[in-house]
């Protein structure tokens, strides 16, 4: 370990408070930037991953990935709608 007191300023950090800032800088990030800039993000993430995994993501992958998307479709269907 390099520097034990470094490591125990890091952990002992305010994390809810860096939670607080970090939301509202994604807030005001996205309001000046538009839904187009963070797709323009996503994709950019993406194409990252390729870089590191050309495979990714695999057919195991791809299933779990749906399964996912299918409960939460499930999920959303159970709700009731919204009155008024």
């Amino acid at each position: 370990m390099r520097d034990p007191a470094a490591l125990l300023d890091f952990a002992r950090r305010n994390w809810s408070e860096a939670g607080r800032l970090k939301a509202i800088y994604w807030r005001d990030w996205k309001r000046r930037r538009g839904p187009a800039a963070g797709i323009r993000v996503a994709d950019e993430l993406r194409l990252q991953v390729l870089r590191m995994r050309p495979g990714w993501p695999s057919a195991r992958e791809r299933q779990a990935d749906l399964a996912a998307h299918l409960r939460v479709i499930e999920a959303l269907r159970r709700v009731p709608p919204r009155r008024g």
